[in-house]
């Protein structure tokens, strides 16, 4: 494979908000953090330590982390070999490690609620009028977070986020500089110590710091417990096997026979528009970007005509596609 795949193991040093949805006047938090989220967070780091070019050194980083570097999704953990992924039981939405059948067979899983309940918290707040010191009308908010340490049988224990990136080999900038891990011209470890994903960063939320020396742990030959197919096209592919959960999300268009929940991936990116007189504004969040309709994380793989593990493509964002 001409790709080195390495762990990540981070360390959630403040609330971690990753918006999903609004119901009335809550703000929802996914239980994950998607590839997306933590692409712009490396983008950002990696522009500011080595660009050079303001908005263009943005493209160009965000552009070769989209192809010749791609990130995983990234999901909880109280125990960094064991992350908690979202999979589909006879008891509903379970959290632990590959699907299980029965969600009490393992210890290491919890049931939706008990996860709610462990994990996920919430902050109210409100918009302040500076003329009376009251709150401002219809402000009122409150937001969800994953939070940054649990208290499970009266001890409290610190919460991981663990994830995968995948570097291609012999990668190099337009200008030449090269890139790796922890050697070239642009190094990505200094850059990658400390990220800032998802919502309300301007409150302190957001906070991830890297807790594992990547290098020496390897290049990993699995993702998830998934093993890479070795004769795969690039980018990488994982092997997923009837009965196994989905580790991000899949394009339903792939025509795989899932088992699941389905939601449309739409969200928002810097973009260039124009205004009524013609003039063209850039900023963040002014352009829509749309995935598709896909399987949700923690959908199950049904069975294959073939009878064997279905090979998927790992894309952008972290996002799976089906290998041609």
């Amino acid at each position: 494979m001409s790709w080195n795949v390495y762990r990540l193991v981070y360390q959630a040093m403040s609330p971690i908000h990753i918006g999903w949805h609004t119901l009335g006047y809550i703000k929802l938090t996914r239980h994950y953090i998607p590839g997306k989220n933590i692409w712009g967070a490396m983008t950002a780091n990696l522009t500011r330590t080595y660009g050079s070019k303001g908005i263009d050194g943005y493209k160009e980083f965000g552009d070769l982390l989209k192809t010749k570097i791609l990130t995983s999704y990234f999901y909880p953990a109280l125990d960094p070999d064991k992350p908690l992924l979202p999979h589909f039981t006879k008891q509903g939405l379970c959290y632990g490690i590959h699907a299980a059948e029965d969600c009490t067979a393992k210890n290491d899983n919890y049931i939706a609620g008990e996860f709610e309940r462990l994990f996920i918290g919430s902050f109210g707040q409100t918009a302040i009028l500076p003329q009376s010191n009251t709150a401002e009308d219809e402000s009122l908010h409150e937001s969800e977070y994953i939070s940054p340490c649990i208290n499970e049988k009266e001890n409290r224990k610190p919460v991981f986020f663990v994830g995968y990136i995948c570097i291609m080999k012999n990668i190099a900038l337009k200008d030449g500089r090269k890139v790796g891990l922890t050697t070239g011209n642009v190094c990505l470890m200094p850059a990658i110590q400390e990220l800032f994903v998802g919502g309300d960063l301007k409150y302190g939320w957001g906070h991830l710091k890297l807790q594992n020396s990547p290098e020496d742990e390897g290049c990993q030959k699995k993702m998830f417990g998934y093993e890479f197919v070795s004769n795969c096209n690039s980018p990488p592919c994982i092997e997923i096997p009837k009965g196994s959960t989905l580790p991000a999300h899949l394009k339903v268009e792939s025509g795989l026979k899932i088992k699941g929940d389905i939601e449309p991936l739409v969200g928002r990116q810097w973009g260039t528009v124009r205004d009524r007189e013609g003039k063209e504004i850039s900023g963040a969040g002014r352009e829509i970007s749309s995935t598709g309709v896909c399987w949700m994380p923690g959908s199950i793989m049904e069975e294959m005509e073939e009878k064997k593990p279905q090979t998927l493509r790992i894309g952008e964002f972290g996002i799976l596609t089906k290998e041609d």
